[in-house]
């Protein structure tokens, strides 16, 4: 009866392990679509899960010439994660990078692009011919650079994809030793 109650426990354990390692919300799809080619104004962007997401989820929008696009708000839904910009982004290809963290605790991110192409009026002429601004660096009171803050997200960036990577190392480790502890106690009682 040990026996029993011990390998049950044992596969109840590595499937209540293995099922929430691999329970992470995905992404269903996104408004734009990747590879999409907009011929009207944007001023928002919304990716679609289907499981639930939770604080600390971002995006990031950049333009092909690697310029960030500030965005006012990001949202955080049932399952939707959406961020909006002021003004209509401009003719440009996009980059969307995004960083979810699934119901279960988990770290998730991916990347997709599109392309705006709507009609231009003369007062957007205008407006894109104006230089942009490119973020400074600060110098710090011994002489040298300061990292922009730009770059300093990068590091926290790499840092959380580090992390997330650990951990997940972490949990395949602990129900491989599970599993080969349960059956190395089903041979040694069998014996």
């Amino acid at each position: 009866m040990k026996r029993i109650i011990t390998a049950l426990t044992t596969i109840l354990l590595a499937l209540t392990i293995s099922n929430s390692v691999f329970a992470h919300s995905h992404l269903e799809g996104s408004t734009p679509a990747d590879g999409e080619t907009i011929t009207e104004p944007i001023t928002e962007i919304s990716l679609e899960f289907d499981g639930k997401i939770e604080q600390g989820s971002f995006i990031e929008v950049t333009t092909t010439s690697g310029q960030d696009v500030e965005l006012q708000d990001i949202i955080i839904g049932e399952g939707i994660l959406t961020g909006t910009v002021s003004e209509p982004l401009a003719n440009d290809d996009y980059q969307v990078n995004w960083s979810i963290m699934s119901a279960d605790g988990h770290p998730l991110e991916g990347e997709f692009s599109f392309t705006v192409n709507a009609p231009v009026t003369e007062t957007e002429e205008e407006v894109a011919e104006e230089p942009s601004e490119t973020p400074e660096k600060v110098e710090d009171t011994t002489g040298g650079e300061k990292q922009s803050t730009e770059s300093q997200e990068e590091a926290s960036s790499d840092e959380v994809k580090e992390e997330s990577s650990f951990t997940t190392v972490i949990l395949i480790a602990l129900v491989v030793i599970i599993l080969v502890g349960g059956l190395f106690l089903l041979t040694k009682k069998r014996k």
